[in-house]
Formats: C-alpha cells, sequence, structure tokens
C-alpha cells in the first residue's frame, strides 16, 4: 500500500534532541530499499499559490493560506505492505524528532473499474 508521508515544520519545535538520525542516512535506507517510491522538500509557505474556480474565473491567490503553526516541508511516497510498517519508517525520519510527520493512505480512483460500466 502506498502511503503519502508529510513532513511537517514546527516552529515551536523543542530543542534539537542528540539522537536524532541523519537525512541522508535515512533516505539512503528508505530508498535504497525501495521502501519510498519519491519525495522532496518544497519551498517556504510565502511561495505558494492556491488555485480556485469561482463563478467561472480562475482565481489565484499568493501564500501563505493557513492559519497553522505547522508548515509542510516536504513529502515522500511510501510502500508498505501495512500503517505498522509505514509508522516505523516514518519514525525513523529525523523531522519525526523535530517535527512532526504525517501519513495518509493513498485512496486509489480505480478508474479502470468503470471503464466498461
Amino acid at each position: 500500500m502506498r502511503y503519502l508521508m508529510l513532513v511537517l515544520d514546527t516552529p515551536d519545535a523543542p530543542a534539537e534532541p542528540a539522537d536524532v538520525p541523519d537525512i541522508e542516512s535515512w533516505v539512503r535506507d528508505t530508498y535504497g530499499s525501495g521502501r519510498a517510491v519519491m519525495g522532496d522538500r518544497l519551498r517556504p509557505p510565502a511561495d505558494a499559490v492556491g488555485v480556485q474556480v469561482r463563478t467561472g474565473e480562475v482565481v489565484v491567490t499568493d501564500g501563505p493560506f493557513t492559519e497553522t503553526k505547522e508548515v509542510i516541508a516536504g513529502f515522500d511516497v511510501l510502500e508498505a505492505p501495512d500503517l505498522d510498517e509505514a509508522i516505523r519508517i516514518a519514525a525513523a525520519h529525523p523531522m519525526a524528532y523535530t517535527g512532526a510527520i504525517e501519513l495518509r493512505p493513498f485512496w486509489p480512483l480505480d478508474l479502470d473499474s468503470d471503464a466498461g460500466a
């Protein structure tokens, strides 16, 4: 099963503990074993753009957009047999120590099953 792992930066995070793994090791272990499909860091919220369509018009809004203190700093797409394994992978990420991680299972559209309808 695939999981989207959102890597969250939390500005009020506690001081970095001494036992935080380095990102290079996490990337090498996770991507090297095939448990991650793709990922990247993201530009800051100030570089974000919102897109909406209202009354037939495209409305583009400059970021940031949310009132939350946490911001999405990056993402990874994980390939794991179950949620327990996805949690284990996420818990080894350095931002689990100094920020936060959110795991979201993919919800496939199953477009192929509609082809015969």
